[in-house]
């Protein structure tokens, strides 16, 4: 099985809501609010106990709560950010330590992802996707065709192709889904990464809420990634 070349993503930026007191939701659990969802931080939210949200302001700053909760989650306006402010705000929040998102380089020796959305394949860990989108590969550039497997980490089944010469991205065909919360083994040129997907609902379409459900996630180097292209 041969596995075609792939095209580059384009990521459609949107413009952030400019209300200074509005959230978004990020994720909830045991409550009726979607992702993307919009929450008035002036208002009281009540949270039964076991009930969880993640929120995230206008100024980059995410904000979790689990029940019993009864208040206003952000009550004190603030100025509306700029989205470079935002997002700024965000990643040095998580401890990224970053001065100027541009500048922002990957953890150790690995090199800086040239997109936010393709799947790292030469490291393990987390690695998010746009909602129906096609899994994307990326890897090094080999000289000649090198071989390549994927499978589940339950070891259920095991495709086996060919990584084709001198490409870095490569498209997983529609018969080799990655699913939502799936864990798999990739093995590219005799290395091999276990990666845990995260499909990123549809809902969330404005880069700084994504940038911040990336982090949430832990696809931290995709999450740089899209902040970088965001603030340019």
């Amino acid at each position: 099985m041969r596995f075609p070349p792939v095209l580059l993503l384009v990521l459609a930026l949107a413009a952030f809501p400019a209300a200074a007191n509005e959230l978004v939701v990020l994720e909830a659990k045991g409550v009726d609010l979607a992702p993307g969802a919009k929450v008035d931080g002036t208002k009281v939210l009540k949270l039964a106990p076991g009930q969880r949200v993640t929120l995230i302001s206008d100024d980059g700053r995410t904000v979790k709560l689990k029940g019993p909760f009864e208040e206003a989650p952000a009550p004190a306006a603030g100025q509306v950010a700029s989205m470079g402010d935002a997002l700024k705000n965000l990643m040095n929040q998580r401890g990224s330590g970053v001065a100027q998102l541009g500048v922002v380089r990957a953890a150790g020796d690995a090199p800086e992802l040239p997109e936010p959305w393709i799947v790292d394949v030469g490291r393990s860990g987390a690695r998010c996707l746009q909602a129906g989108a096609e899994p994307v590969l990326w890897g090094p550039k080999f000289a000649d065709a090198t071989e390549m497997s994927i499978e589940p980490t339950d070891r259920s089944w095991r495709a086996k192709g060919s990584w084709p010469a001198a490409v870095d991205r490569l498209a997983l065909p529609r018969r080799i889904p990655l699913v939502d919360g799936g864990s798999y083994i990739v093995g590219v040129g005799g290395n091999k990464a276990a990666v845990t997907i995260h499909r990123m609902p549809a809902s969330l379409a404005d880069p700084l809420v994504q940038t911040a459900w990336m982090i949430e996630k832990g696809c931290e180097e995709q999450a740089r990634a899209l902040a970088r292209q965001a603030a340019r």
